[in-house]
C-alpha cells in the first residue's frame, strides 16, 4: 500500500509518544518526532527524520498526525498547515475530561474544564481524530465526525527476553499514574498472598506500590522507579504474574489493554479488569477478575502452579503475536491516513 508522505509528532519523548508515533510511523517508513512546547518555541527531543528537518519542513508533508496538543499557537499552526494543503490528524489515547475525577493522578489539577476545551478546540479544527479505543472514539466523535480507532500494537522484539533461574515467585505491576485508587485493594490482596508464601514478592513498575508493603515484607517488595524506556521490559522481568487493575469511571473505560499486551509479550499470565481488558480469553490467554478478591483466588492459584504460569503466558504471547504487534495494529494507520489523504484537507 503507497502512503501519503506523513510527520508523526509525538508529545514530548515519552512511552505515549513511543506507541502512538513511532511505532506506526516506523512500520510504515514514515518520518516522525517528539517535540515539546509550542510551535514558536519547541525543542525536538527524539525522532527519525532527516538531519537537516525544522518544524517548518512540515508544511510539505501530504499529513501531519499532532498528538495531544492544545492552546491558541497549535491551534494557529494547525489552521496553517490546512491552509497549505497539509491534513491534520489529531492523536488522542486518554478521555481528557477524566483526569481531573482520578484521585492521585500527577496532572489532575492542570486538567479543568477551561483547560480540556483548549484541546477539544484543536480536536474539533482537525480533519480527523485518531483514538486509541473504540470507547474513546465513540465519545470523541461529538467533537470531529471523522475519527477513527488505532489500536495499540507491541514491539514484540524489545520484549525479547528471558526470564532467569530465581528462587521466587513474583507478582508485579507496571505503569504511570493515576491507578492508585485501582491499584491498592489488589496490592492488599497481594500481601495476603506473601504471608502465606514466603517465596512470593512483589515489584511495582512507575508508581511506587511495593513501598506500601516494605514495611512488612523489606526486600520482598520494591519499587522500581520510571526510567529508560528502554529498561521497562527488563524491570518487568522481575516478576513472574502481571496485574492490570483499573477503576470503573470513563477515565478507564477509555484506556487501552497495553498492560495486558506487555505481559503477554513476556510470555507472562496477566490478572486484568474485564471490563478494560475484553479481548483476554479468561482462562486461556489470561484471567479476569471483577474484585480483588476474585484476583487474589487466580493469583494463589497461578503462585502454586508453575505449569498454568507458562500454559497461559505463551498462549497470551501466540495470541498477541497473531493479533495485537505492532505490524498488524499498523495496518489500521495505514487506512486511517490513505483514507484522509484522498479527502482536501479542511480550509
Amino acid at each position: 500500500m503507497s502512503l501519503p508522505r506523513t510527520l508523526f509528532i509525538g508529545k514530548g519523548d515519552g512511552a505515549v509518544t513511543w506507541y502512538r508515533c513511532a511505532l506506526p510511523a516506523t512500520v510504515h517508513g514514515c518520518d516522525w518526532i517528539g517535540l515539546k512546547g509550542e510551535p514558536e518555541a519547541h525543542a525536538i527531543t527524539t525522532g527519525e527524520v532527516p538531519s537537516e528537518f525544522t518544524l517548518a519542513d512540515a508544511a510539505t508533508y501530504d499529513v501531519v498526525v499532532v498528538q495531544q496538543v492544545a492552546g491558541p499557537a497549535w491551534l494557529r499552526q494547525i489552521r496553517e498547515w490546512q491552509d497549505a494543503g497539509v491534513t491534520v490528524l489529531y492523536e488522542v489515547d486518554d478521555w481528557l475530561h477524566g483526569v481531573r475525577r482520578v484521585r492521585h493522578h500527577a496532572l489532575a489539577e492542570k486538567f479543568d474544564r477551561a483547560t480540556v476545551e483548549t484541546y477539544e478546540l484543536c480536536m474539533r479544527a482537525a480533519d480527523g481524530i485518531i483514538c486509541s479505543t473504540d470507547w474513546l472514539a465513540r465519545r470523541t466523535r461529538s467533537l470531529n465526525r471523522r475519527t477513527w480507532t488505532c489500536r495499540n500494537g507491541i514491539d514484540l522484539k524489545r520484549y525479547a527476553y528471558t526470564a532467569p533461574p530465581r528462587d521466587y515467585v513474583g507478582i508485579g505491576w507496571a505503569g504511570g499514574t493515576g491507578h492508585f485508587d485501582a491499584a491498592l485493594p489488589w496490592v492488599r490482596e497481594v500481601s495476603v498472598l506473601m504471608r502465606e508464601n514466603p517465596d512470593t514478592r512483589f515489584f511495582s513498575v512507575g508508581q511506587p506500590f511495593a513501598d506500601v508493603l516494605t514495611k512488612e515484607f523489606g526486600a520482598r517488595a520494591l519499587s522500581l522507579p520510571f526510567g529508560a524506556l528502554e529498561m521497562y521490559p527488563a524491570a518487568m522481568m522481575h516478576y513472574d504474574i502481571a496485574l492490570a487493575p483499573a477503576g470503573k469511571g470513563d477515565y478507564f473505560k477509555a484506556k487501552s489493554d497495553l498492560r495486558w499486551l506487555e505481559a503477554a509479550a513476556l510470555k507472562q499470565p496477566c490478572i486484568a479488569d474485564p471490563d478494560t481488558y475484553p479481548e483476554i480469553e479468561h482462562g486461556v490467554t489470561g484471567f479476569h477478575a471483577s474484585t480483588p478478591a476474585e484476583a487474589g483466588e487466580i493469583m494463589r492459584e497461578l503462585v502454586a502452579d508453575a505449569a498454568l504460569r507458562e500454559r497461559v503466558g505463551n498462549a497470551a504471547h501466540d495470541y498477541v503475536v497473531e493479533h495485537r504487534s505492532v505490524q498488524i495494529a499498523a495496518r489500521s494507520w495505514a487506512e486511517v491516513l490513505t483514507e484522509t489523504a484522498a479527502v482536501p484537507a479542511a480550509a
